[in-house]
């Protein structure tokens, strides 16, 4: 008997952690993303032959993931044109009329003329929390590998497998950097414990494949205000 409770204790432990590691390729199809309004998208981004997803640039507008997302992994190639500016956002939510979320900024800094350790620097979190550690960044037409880690409070931002930001939202230093920052009007900015996953777009072409995103924890389905 006890032999039997212990492999179906075994059992549910096994299975919770399999939901708890499911990982989708987003880059794989459009499938995945809407538009501001909640619509398909069929036009301004596609998935090239090779599976890379193309934002073709200026008038493009930004792609929402369809699910929300609360504690995960999401890692991505991505690839700028000089002087390029890009960025994903997560846990998104809309305030009034806009979608705004954390970003992970991407940036062809050197060509862009901005201070690699900026807070608008590549794998920054736009505008909070500058980069800071070893920085090894492809310039624009070359690719870099990024990833997004998030877990309760704590966001980590890593460029070519480098720790960039290491920082616990909802912290003393957030308040103090968010009520510095031009979220300052934004009533608990980020602190939301779920959101919806944002490519943006900044008038550049910008090409990103092999986004691939595991939960950590639940997943909630739909779009929703905070």
């Amino acid at each position: 008997m006890l032999r039997l409770l212990t492999v179906m204790a075994l059992t549910i432990v096994s299975s919770t952690s399999f939901a708890q590691q499911k990982s989708n390729v987003l880059s794989s199809s459009l499938d995945y993303w809407v538009t501001s309004a909640g619509e398909p998208v069929t036009k301004g981004w596609k998935i090239e032959a090779d599976n890379t997803l193309l934002c073709e640039g200026k008038g493009s507008g930004i792609l929402l993931s369809k699910h929300q997302y609360r504690d995960f992994s999401l890692t991505w190639e991505w690839m700028l044109t000089d002087k390029g500016n890009s960025g994903i956002k997560y846990r998104v939510r809309q305030y009034d009329n806009s979608w705004l979320g954390c970003e992970y900024q991407m940036l062809d800094d050197e060509n862009y003329g901005t201070d690699p350790f900026s807070l608008n620097a590549t794998a920054s979190l736009y505008a909070i929390w500058e980069p800071a550690g070893e920085k090894k960044l492809n310039p624009g037409g070359e690719w870099n590998q990024s990833r997004i880690i998030v877990k309760g409070n704590r966001v980590r931002h890593y460029l070519n497998g480098e720790l960039m930001v290491d920082g616990r939202i909802g912290s003393k230093d957030w308040k103090q950097r968010v009520a510095a920052s031009k979220f300052k009007n934004r009533e608990d900015f980020g602190l939301n414990r779920n959101g919806l996953i944002m490519l943006t777009e900044h008038g550049n072409p910008t090409w990103f494949r092999n986004i691939v995103i595991t939960e950590l924890g639940p997943l909630s389905s739909g779009r929703t205000k905070r």
